[in-house]
């Protein structure tokens, strides 16, 4: 009969926990997409401007200059020894409305530079009469403004080719900023720090050896979540940089994922640390002091 031989069970190893790895953050993510947004309207505000706005609001200040005009030609007529209403609708349906001599560059597209008086000009000699020309004119306009759902006053001074021509500029300008933020966004989202027991390979591809390490500038960690590393790269001195906030983040619902990652590394790190001194070591130099000084 063979005797039964029990062997000590082997305490289980503890599971290690995986290397620490950063993503970008939803922070840096929704500021970048808010900018994306912000540039986008600023974009679209400029180019409806140089292509509509400004053209618009330009007929709209020489339309209002021939009303004007129609005021004083009316009291033109009536100083000159009155004037019937079939003598103001000739004179009034003869009349072409002026325009500049850059009108193609400035007014809306399609625009007839040859348009005659508008017909509630021509018709309006009972109000030109009953009010006088410049009032009677002012009647008409705001009447002829509504129809066209115009502003009834008048713009201050019309708007130049260069002025339109600076939307377009403008326009380009925010066009640029989407393109550069979209480069950034979506070449940060491709990106991650991570950190294994040899070394830590930053966001952009270089794998640093803790070996190669030579000083961790910590000052600005627990502020703005940015640590600055000096390693050595063949005979030259280089810095890396571990930013917190667009990888990994620090909450701790999420597990801390950047405040994880930079205690990783710091306790396989053996070189000099850079951070700010504390109060009570500020006094512990100030007593050795003293008593360096007394003795």
């Amino acid at each position: 009969m063979q005797a039964a031989c029990i062997k000590p069970m082997s305490n289980p190893t503890p599971p290690q926990e995986p290397p620490p790895v950063c993503k970008p953050t939803k922070w840096f993510i929704w500021r970048a997409v808010a900018m994306l947004v912000m540039f986008s309207v600023f974009a679209i505000l400029f180019l409806t401007d140089g292509l509509w706005g400004y053209r618009k609001k330009n007929l709209q200040y020489y339309m209002h200059a021939n009303f004007e005009q129609a005021g004083k030609e009316f009291t033109r007529m009536e100083n000159q020894g009155g004037v019937t209403e079939s003598d103001w609708k000739r004179f009034a349906g003869s009349k072409k409305c002026e325009f500049p001599s850059d009108a193609e560059a400035i007014l809306p597209k399609g625009t007839d530079l040859k348009m005659p008086w508008p017909e509630i000009l021509v018709n309006g000699y009972e109000t030109m009469k009953k009010e006088g020309g410049q009032l009677g004119a002012v009647k008409l306009w705001e009447e002829y403004s509504s129809s066209r759902k115009w502003s009834a006053e008048q713009p201050e001074h019309d708007l130049n080719a260069g002025k339109i021509r600076e939307q377009f500029i403008a326009a380009g300008i925010a066009g640029l900023l989407i393109a550069i933020t979209l480069f950034f966004l979506i070449r940060t989202l491709r990106r991650r720090i991570r950190a294994d027991e040899e070394a830590l390979y930053t966001q952009d591809g270089r794998r640093i050896p803790y070996s190669d390490m030579v000083r961790i500038d910590k000052r600005k960690w627990d502020t703005k979540g940015l640590a600055l590393i000096d390693y050595k790269d063949g005979d030259t001195e280089k810095t890396a940089k571990i930013d917190g906030m667009v990888y990994g983040q620090f909450k701790e619902e999420d597990g801390a994922p950047a405040e994880k990652l930079f205690s990783y590394v710091m306790n396989r790190f053996k070189g000099e640390v850079i951070e700010y001194a504390t109060d009570d070591e500020n006094e512990d130099e100030d007593a050795a002091e003293e008593n360096g000084a007394s003795a």
